[in-house]
Order: structure tokens, then sequence, then C-alpha cells
């Protein structure tokens, strides 16, 4: 006959809870006993209740008895540079990966390496590897783009994309996923909070197409200018006439319907109702919304859809 048991303390007297912290130390082989390595181990209490008892979880941790160096306390980071001359570069691969799936994003950074890994640091692995970046390489991991600074094109083309991608405004979390290539922070960094990045965007979407710089020939130019097609013949959809066709269109295939605030695996196109090749123009009603599904489905037609 299987075995219950119940998921709460009996009592929350400071000693029932002391012993339980106890309890979760003897069960972890090495490292210190901290916030995530507790919640794993325990269902019992959370790790508020020891804060809000006893002021905080090193004090909960000095308490109970329990060395309460953290992972980035100096003198556990001796301990882990310890461990890290001893482990190979498989090992140290290995632990990066764990340590991948402890955070579960997309990117792992030094950061959060530190506060999670109790076998080695970010220092030691730079030292091994010669760099993150190529330690993460090694160890088949995202790297992360927030240390790139991006130009204000950049960053609004990638809403253009991402916003596209979910048909509706995406939220500050959904910046570090797929499609995006532009992390939250640098949104953040450029315009001083992410809602302040959102009105600058719709701002930038809303405006007018700026106007073609005209060439200057140089003086005495051996080589012929090269002219610059107009907006209107151009091949490419530049991104800011993409968002206005696709919010025109109201995120939506204009041939089937579906969009992908309904269904993520549908993917938005802006499509020519004229083919380029056949003098259509890259301008507003010429442009129309279509899902992958229905762009590649329509052939050599150029019917408009709707």
């Amino acid at each position: 006959m299987d075995r219950f048991d119940i998921t709460f303390l009996d009592s929350y007297t400071d000693e029932a809870l002391l012993a339980e912290l106890r309890r979760v130390a003897s069960l972890i082989p090495s490292g210190p006993l901290t916030r995530a390595v507790f919640e794993q181990f325990s269902k019992r209490v959370s790790v508020s209740t020891f804060e809000k008892r006893f002021g905080g979880w090193g004090r909960a941790l000095k308490a109970a008895g329990i060395s309460h160096l953290s992972l980035d306390h100096p003198g556990w980071e001796k301990k882990k540079a310890q461990y890290a001359r001893n482990m190979s570069d498989d090992d140290l691969i290995l632990e990066m990966n764990r340590v991948q799936a402890l955070v579960n994003t997309p990117v792992l950074t030094a950061d959060d390496f530190n506060r999670h890994s109790t076998l080695a640091s970010s220092h030691a692995i730079r030292n091994r590897f010669g760099s993150w970046a190529k330690a993460l390489k090694e160890a088949g991991i995202g790297s992360s783009r927030m240390g790139r600074r991006y130009s204000d094109g950049e960053c609004f083309e990638n809403l253009v994309n991402v916003w596209t991608h979910y048909g509706r405004q995406p939220t500050h979390r959904e910046m570090t996923l797929p499609p995006s290539v532009v992390g939250p922070k640098a949104y953040v960094v450029r315009w001083g909070t992410w809602r302040k990045a959102l009105k600058a965007f719709v701002e930038w979407a809303n405006a007018d197409e700026p106007p073609e710089p005209q060439a200057c020939p140089e003086p005495q130019a051996e080589k012929p200018m090269r002219i610059q097609p107009a907006p209107e013949d151009r091949h490419e959809v530049p991104p800011r006439l993409r968002w206005k066709v696709i919010v025109r269109d109201r995120f939506r295939c204009v041939a089937c319907g579906r969009s992908p605030a309904n269904d993520l695996t549908v993917e938005l196109h802006v499509d020519r109702i004229s083919p380029h090749a056949d003098g259509g123009k890259t301008v507003m009603e010429n442009l129309q919304t279509l899902c992958q599904d229905c762009n590649l489905g329509k052939g050599k037609s150029y019917a408009k859809v709707r």
C-alpha cells in the first residue's frame, strides 16, 4: 500500500522550523543551503516563512547552526575556486549545463552561474576556456546578447518582429525569448523604462517614412553616381511600412483569418498584391498580410486575396 506524507509541518514554532532547516541541510552533500536548494528538498514550509520569522535567510541558517555562507560570499568563492581546479573541462561543462537547466532561461549569464553553481565560479570558467563566451560555445549554450549596443532602428525592428509573432503587445519577459534578438535590458537602458520604450516605438511606427537622402556626386568623380531606387520601387518592405500593414490588417491573415494571437504557430508575412516583378509598388495599397501557408499557396496568382 502506498504511503502518504503530509506536505506541511505539524508545528510552526521556532524550533520546528529550525529542525526542518537542519533536516534539509543533512541531505545536501556539499555547498551552502541556498533558498533554491531548500525549496527543492522541502515542500513543508516556504522560504518566506523563515525570512519573516528570523529576519532573513542568513539569520535563520545561523540560528540553526548551519554555515550561512552564500554562494557569492568571498569564503565560498575560495572553496569553489579550489573545486574548479580539480575539475576537468568536461566536468565544468556539465556544471554549466546543470545550472542552465536550473535557471531555465534561453541564455546563461555569468551572474546566474555564480548564484546557482556550488562547484565553480564564472572566473574559474573564464580562466579555463579563455572567456565566458567561449565556454558557452563549448557547452552548447546560447550566449547573452545584452552587452551589445543596438541602434533605435534595430530595437524597433525587433519589436515589430516580436509584436507580429504574438499578434499583440509583447511583455517584458517575452523579449528574452525567441524570436526576439534584443533583450529587454537594452530597451530599459536606452529609454529608461519598458513603458517608455513601447511609447517610443509607437511614435516611431506612427510617423511617416523619412525622405530618402539625395546622393550628391563628388566633384570630378571618375565613376558614375549610383542612383538609389525610390522607396516605392524597392523590393524589400521597410520595417515601419510592414508594421503599418500588419496593424491595418489587425494581425490577421486576410485570406484565412488566422492570427498568432490565437495560435503561435501562425507566421504572418507582408506580401505584394501585384508582384514586384510585374511592376508592383512597395506601398500600403499594394501590400497585404498573409499567413505563411496562404502566402506559399498563392503561387503566381497576384489577385488581391481580399
